[in-house]
């Protein structure tokens, strides 16, 4: 680990991982709401392809955040601060972000969205939160439950929920699609507070007996390439080739997304990086969950993002579409970063007036 992180005792290559699952998880907005996946799956095989891959890409984003938390969490001290800063965060953006739309767009404030400022976590429009609300009061028994296992308990409890929460609910939907309940063990094809638990566990587990030490890095790079490419060519063929629903493959539950997330945490904990990096990570990290309530608003979701990307990528190169998605990914990410700052700042406001005030006491 370099100067920097030993300095401000934190791990930037987490907070460079947390910074790019924040990117993945508004390029699968971008492809899906925005409509870019849809229209070029739809025009013909070679687009179709390059989208799929696009898609796979990004789509261990949720996966690859529990992992961090429970990485992370597994020696932190447990505050229910935290808890309540990010219900003040979504409560401040379900109140300010449809106030705009409604003078800016005509969005229509109902009962529902006036009830959903006040309980975010009681809507599906804040499903991420809602979900991570209800593992974050579990923290501590989840925390209690690795700390007092043996190693080889570890290896069997995660092989065990590898093949009954990943493997099993995903072939039972590829093939027994008919008559199979989609929200096998209430996992909710992964959009649930038990399945964000369930990798808690594992990122927890990860770190607390420092499992995968002994992995190169670039073998975890590598690893995650080549389940991007392998659900990729699966999609793809699933799509065009075959009756099989390989969609599957994409959801949450998926052994190859699982093995994306895993392989990105095992690639980017304690990465070295340089000093200049680890200043714009800092930067960012803090706002990425921010990022990811803001672009996902309801009045964001309908009145803006819907279809908006649709029409451009419908007619442009195929050999484009990936610096079209890049550029409208990183774009929609700058701007609900730009929407943040102003609540960012305000927040640290009163440390920071609090620390200028220490500092002009005179020394007894």
């Amino acid at each position: 680990m370099n100067e920097t992180t030993k300095k401000q005792g934190r791990d930037y290559g987490l907070d460079l991982m947390r910074v790019l699952m924040t990117v993945f998880v508004v390029g699968i907005h971008v492809l899906q709401k925005g409509g870019m996946y849809g229209v070029c799956r739809d025009a013909y095989p070679r687009r179709g392809f390059v989208v799929m891959g696009l898609f796979f890409a990004v789509t261990c984003a949720v996966n690859g955040f529990a992992l961090i938390s429970g990485y992370v969490g597994i020696n932190s001290k447990y505050r229910l601060s935290r808890a309540a800063g990010l219900y003040f965060t979504v409560s401040f953006y379900n109140i300010v972000i449809p106030i705009v739309f409604h003078f800016y767009r005509g969005y229509e404030i109902t009962d529902t969205v006036k009830l959903r400022a006040l309980f975010p976590f009681a809507y599906d429009a804040n499903w991420y939160f809602t979900a991570y609300l209800g593992m974050f009061f579990l923290v501590p028994f989840l925390n209690a439950a690795i700390k007092h296992l043996e190693r080889r308990q570890v290896y069997t409890a995660l092989g065990a929920i590898l093949v009954f929460f990943s493997v099993i609910p995903t072939v039972l939907y590829m093939f027994f699609d008919e008559g199979f309940d989609k929200n096998f063990f209430k996992l909710s094809s992964g959009y649930s507070t038990l399945w964000l638990s369930v990798l808690y566990l594992a990122g927890a587990a990860v770190r607390e007996y420092d499992l995968f030490r002994k992995v190169p890095r670039l073998a975890a790079l590598g690893c995650y390439i080549a389940a991007t490419c392998a659900g990729t060519v699966f999609i793809w063929l699933g799509y065009y080739k075959s009756d099989i629903p390989i969609e599957p493959l994409s959801n949450y539950l998926s052994p190859l997304v699982v093995l994306q997330a895993l392989s990105l945490l095992i690639f980017f904990r304690e990465l070295k990086l340089p000093a200049f990096l680890c200043k714009v990570i800092g930067f960012l990290a803090p706002h990425s969950f921010s990022i990811y309530i803001i672009h996902t608003q309801d009045a964001v979701w309908i009145m803006w993002l819907a279809s908006r990307y649709a029409e451009r990528t419908q007619t442009t190169f195929t050999a484009m579409l990936p610096v079209m998605f890049l550029f409208y990914t990183l774009s929609l990410f700058g701007l609900s970063l730009a929407a943040d700052l102003p609540l960012h700042y305000a927040m640290k406001l009163p440390k920071l007036i609090t620390k200028r005030k220490d500092k002009g006491r005179p020394e007894v």
